[in-house]
């Protein structure tokens, strides 16, 4: 294979680990998969993939380098700050032992809890200069709260001390869409029964686009212009 230059950078993944919470949101992209078998779903075996299928696709597609990060929600769907962190650790050690198995083809984006905008910063500093990442990836707000009744989003004062670390390391932040969590899936909720237009069609860009908004208009930018944000899925509105 002569590789053509293409680089993908958004590419999701998932460790073992990551199946018992993919199965949390299986009816949204598997209606119907029974939760406990949804490790053997094509779907989910294509994120495990990444040196055998993933490789060869890749060469037949001309992409010489991928940027691996965890899949949505990651992180971001984990309500409970210690378990959070320990998903967001245990998933940067495992995607760098990926890398490692084949750097001249594969980096990594760091998978962040945001609970804690001090935590958050300490494991992106450890994840660029010890794990040799290229930025993070986060799953846009972060649930909180014992009945997922909280969304924290990343442009509260709380996480200046995140953004000054970005700004100072010099790696962007891609801000990735998620699925909506349980509480917004009721019948008298936004959607309510409209199932069709949840992820990519619709609801993916309506909701990635208000915290987009909400970080830009904050005024942290100005305070910290070195901050480098990307928008995915063509900037989600």
């Amino acid at each position: 294979m002569t590789p053509k230059g293409t680089i993908a950078i958004e590419e999701a993944v998932l460790n073992e680990e990551g199946i018992a919470w993919m199965a949390e949101t299986a009816s949204l992209y598997a209606p119907g998969q029974d939760p406990a078998t949804i490790g053997n779903h094509p779907h989910t075996q294509m994120l495990l993939d990444i040196h055998g299928s993933r490789l060869a696709k890749m060469d037949a597609e001309g992409v010489e380098y991928m940027l691996l990060s965890l899949t949505s929600p990651g992180c971001q769907g984990q309500r409970d700050p210690s378990k959070a962190q320990s998903i967001s650790i245990n998933a940067n050690n495992w995607l760098a032992s990926q890398v490692a198995r084949n750097p001249a083809r594969f980096g990594a984006l760091a998978a962040l809890s945001m609970h804690n905008g001090a935590e958050a910063a300490q494991e992106l500093r450890r994840a660029i200069k010890e794990l040799g990442m290229f930025g993070a990836l986060l799953n846009d707000y972060q649930i909180s709260g014992d009945n997922e009744e909280t969304k924290k989003f990343y442009d509260e004062p709380e996480y200046d001390i995140f953004w000054k670390t970005v700004e100072e390391l010099d790696v962007p932040v891609y801000m990735h869409p998620r699925y909506p969590v349980s509480p917004d899936l009721g019948p008298e909720t936004r959607f309510g029964p409209r199932r069709q237009l949840l992820g990519a069609g619709v609801q993916f860009h309506l909701d990635l686009s208000f915290h987009l908004y909400a970080i830009c208009s904050s005024g942290f930018l100005d305070k910290y212009p070195g901050v480098q944000i990307v928008a995915g899925h063509l900037g989600e509105g």
